[in-house]
């Protein structure tokens, strides 16, 4: 990264609020949709990430000669159900610890704020304001596949938002929980900070190659000169 932070880009689930997604239930819903369509069960594991799943899934479909607009009404299914699992739960959202705090002193700063999720736009509206930290936010791009930009860990997702704030690449950073994140900001050339939520987080983020790796948001702040 060169010269100073002009703003910050946060994943939702995990770093800015406690998720209240069953995942685990997407998991195996997912799994049972993917082996009704022949996919081969051996290569998929219940604990894989969901995003590593789908994408698994899609490129199979194409090596079988799938038609293009059968795997696209396939990944329009699996959005669906993944949309129905994410709103289950969402009036218990609640923020991380430190996060309405550490975006609060961002914008006193002049600190652009960007949020980047895979949750669905209604998803991510919703669990932002009742976290308490809607309009904290200078730009939030979600998963809409109707938008035509790939999600993360796509660099697709971060360019959009960085175009959306107006700000170069180089001047931006990047906190979130998981490789996914890690991968996206790699991808946009984004210079990033990994921030565990749990065990698993932690583990995963040291297994992707993550080096920067902060305890809590006052480390960050302060590892990145604010």
């Amino acid at each position: 990264m060169n010269g100073e932070v002009k703003a910050v880009i946060f994943d939702l689930d995990g770093t800015l609020i406690i998720s209240t997604v069953d995942f685990l239930k997407f998991r195996k819903r997912l799994l049972e949709f993917i082996k009704g369509k022949g996919a081969n069960m051996n290569d998929y594991a219940l604990r894989e990430l969901t995003v590593s799943m789908i994408s698994k899934f899609e490129s199979e479909m194409r090596n079988k000669g799938v038609p293009e607009d059968t795997i696209q009404s396939y990944l329009d299914d699996i959005d669906d159900f993944l949309n129905e699992i994410e709103m289950e739960n969402i009036e218990q959202t609640k923020p991380v610890p430190g996060a309405k705090e550490i975006l609060l002193n961002l914008r006193k700063k002049g600190i652009k704020i960007g949020i980047l999720t895979r949750g669905c736009p209604a998803y991510a509206e919703k669990a932002i304001t009742i976290a308490g930290l809607w309009g904290l936010a200078d730009a939030v791009v979600s998963r809409d596949r109707k938008s035509g930009i790939a999600p993360k860990p796509s660099a697709e997702a971060a360019e959009s938002l960085l175009k959306k704030m107006e700000v170069d690449r180089d001047r931006a950073v990047m906190l979130g929980d998981y490789s996914i994140d890690y991968i996206c900001a790699r991808n946009a050339g984004i210079k990033f900070y990994g921030i565990s939520s749990s065990e698993e987080s932690l583990k995963n983020l040291n297994d992707c190659g993550c080096e920067n790796i902060v305890a809590d948001f006052d480390e960050f702040r302060k590892r990145i000169g604010l």
